[in-house]
């Protein structure tokens, strides 16, 4: 297994209770991959999540292993995004009166009527057998858009909505790949969306995980050579070899392209590794004496035409006198984002949220923290997008692998870019193994 993130740590539990040896290898220092909660610099008791971070009712698959674990979820605020402010043309408006503002509510329920109307025909699993699958791919969510001629209050809405969902700009969205996120299987209730986290940070699901599979979890061992044949695997990795007779590829597909294949891979399964990258993604999170932004029925969820896109609480499902908010750029801003200086990055991102919220430009403390996930070099970016025309390429070789070699991980999944997805693809791809032969 290459990657101790929750695909990695969910196929190396399913295949160990299946009788199989088990080795999963980390090339960072600690397991949890793109689940990481963040406790320094902030005052004593605050924490917010630098990657994934909410969990929908849905996500059966991920609150089993929570479950098991003994480990609780503590509840958002109900309805976050319609009690938030939505910040336009330098203005700032009360979600609730910007959705009712003419021509806006409609705009988006035309635009989810024409996306589900694609989804209709689209099977989650095999989004290629589609009638009209190379059109669709070959065409972005930003064409979509266009077609629709939406006032322009709702299409910056859904712009950044967008933008905030798929990690990209619209116009890199293979408007298959959108039509497939449709037609996953979800419970769509406002109630049921980014519901809840886990208490006490994310982080402690991969760290339980890590403790009950033991050694078999090799952190410092970045891999650099994989060799492969029809009877097994070769991995270099932290200055060890490890023979086995199956490699999961636990990870993002950024990281791979430094690693030497022997023999090299089959043109179809390089020009995946090569060519699918991670949506760029940053988080900035602010601390503030008090969460000023709770007056009334505030939430702080925040939808802005600014470069930080949208901004939420952290602390919205715990208590504290403290707050913070998270800044969570996306698509061509988090780009420019990523090239900043850490310092950096949290000045602008403060000065935006001051844009927005005045009256808490007082109430900001010095403790800040940021993650651009496209510096982190055994990750990349957020996660995974397909841009148009890579849906049909690449989609059947995620699935399928190659030879001795299989792929998880949210990039291989019907639905894409949640934990929960990385923890379906683990047991999917542990299934499929089977229990260890004799």
């Amino acid at each position: 297994m290459v990657g101790a993130g929750l695909a990695g740590l969910t196929a190396g539990l399913d295949l160990t209770a299946a009788g199989w040896d088990v080795v999963v290898l980390e090339a960072r220092p600690a397991v949890g991959g793109r689940v990481r909660t963040v406790r320094t610099p902030f005052s004593a008791g605050l924490h917010a999540e630098a990657g994934g971070e909410s969990i929908d009712r849905s996500h059966h698959a991920l609150l089993a292993l929570v479950g098991r674990f003994g480990l609780t979820t503590e509840d958002r605020q109900v309805d976050k995004i319609h009690h938030g402010v939505t910040y336009w043309r330098g203005r700032r408006h009360p979600t609730a009166e910007f959705l009712a503002a003419p021509g806006v509510a409609v705009g988006c329920e035309r635009f989810e009527a024409a996306l589900d109307e694609l989804a209709t025909a689209v099977d989650p699993d095999h989004p290629e057998r589609v009638a009209a699958a190379e059109p669709l791919d070959r065409r972005s969510l930003a064409d979509l858009l266009d077609d629709l001629h939406l006032d322009p209050m709702a299409r910056f809405l859904l712009d950044t909505r967008q933008r905030g969902f798929f990690n990209a700009e619209p116009r890199h969205v293979s408007l298959l790949f959108a039509a497939q996120q449709a037609a996953a299987p979800a419970d769509h209730a406002a109630a049921a969306i980014s519901a809840m986290r886990i208490a006490g940070g994310n982080d402690r699901l991969p760290h339980a995980m890590a403790e009950e599979l033991g050694d078999r979890v090799v952190l410092d061992a970045p891999v650099t050579r994989i060799e492969h044949d029809a009877d097994g695997v070769r991995v270099d990795a932290g200055g060890r070899t490890h023979d086995g007779a199956w490699l999961v590829l636990a990870c993002p597909l950024t990281p791979l392209r430094t690693v030497t294949f022997s023999p090299a891979l089959p043109a179809t399964v390089a020009d995946t590794v090569h060519g699918l990258d991670l949506g760029s993604a940053a988080k900035v999170t602010i601390e503030y004496r008090t969460r000023f932004w709770e007056t009334g029925e505030g939430s702080g969820y925040t939808v802005a035409d600014l470069p930080i896109g949208l901004a939420w609480s952290p602390t919205d499902s715990y208590g504290s006198e403290r707050g913070l908010l998270s800044a969570y750029v996306t698509g061509d801003a988090a780009g420019a984002a990523a090239r900043l200086a850490d310092d950096e990055r949290i000045a602008d991102a403060a000065r935006q949220l001051d844009q927005i919220y005045p009256e808490g430009a007082a109430q900001r403390t010095l403790h800040a923290a940021t993650t651009a996930w496209a510096n982190e070099p055994f990750t990349g970016g957020g996660y995974a997008v397909f841009r148009p025309g890579q849906m049909l390429p690449c989609w059947p070789v995620l699935r399928a692998g190659t030879g001795r070699i299989r792929f998880a991980g949210e990039h291989t999944e019907t639905l894409a870019g949640y934990m929960e997805s990385a923890v379906r693809s683990g047991h999917r791809v542990a299934k499929a193994l089977g229990p260890a032969p004799g």
